[in-house]
């Protein structure tokens, strides 16, 4: 009988053992050579060498989510049913506009402590020089320097003036 067992143990540890060398840890080593560290470069976003300002808008009761890209020419690519019309002459009043306006000595920031509820977050990219200044804002935000308002009424008014928007 003690054979048996014997036997039966064996049988055993011979089905066991394939399932536990499985589960064996294998080591790793660590690499010789030194480790030499790099810089990742900063990603950048890329835009059309003739983008003049890029308006985006979301959120609110809707959730909307709407973008519009108006090129230097005038054309205006949009995600939206709102499909205004420019000329590339008020596309250039309307970057002066914003200029005159101090839209490029703004802050990138401008967001309250309660973001709560149902309004719209602004977000306007505009070039100067080949250079893209954005700030971001939300509807209703206390304290809003002038400067934003009046660049946020620009953009409304050269987009929707012929909208019900």
């Amino acid at each position: 009988m003690e054979n048996k067992f014997r036997v039966m143990g064996w049988f055993v540890l011979v089905l066991l053992l394939p399932f536990l060398v499985g589960c064996s840890v294998e080591t790793a080593h660590a690499p010789e050579d030194e480790i030499v560290e790099t810089t990742t470069p900063v990603p950048t976003a890329t835009f059309a060498s003739n983008t003049a300002v890029i308006f985006k808008r979301s959120g609110g009761i809707a959730g909307a989510n709407e973008e519009w890209v108006i090129f230097t020419d005038g054309r205006i690519q949009t995600n939206t049913s709102i499909q205004p019309e420019l000329s590339a002459e008020a596309v250039s009043q309307l970057l002066n506009s914003l200029d005159s306006a101090g839209f490029f000595e703004l802050n990138t920031t401008y967001l309250p402590e309660d973001t709560c509820c149902d309004r719209f977050l602004y977000e306007i990219t505009a070039v100067q020089n080949s250079t893209f200044h954005t700030v971001t804002t939300l509807e209703n935000t206390p304290d809003m320097p002038e400067p934003l308002q009046q660049s946020l009424r620009l953009l409304q008014t050269a987009l929707f003036a012929n909208s019900d928007q």
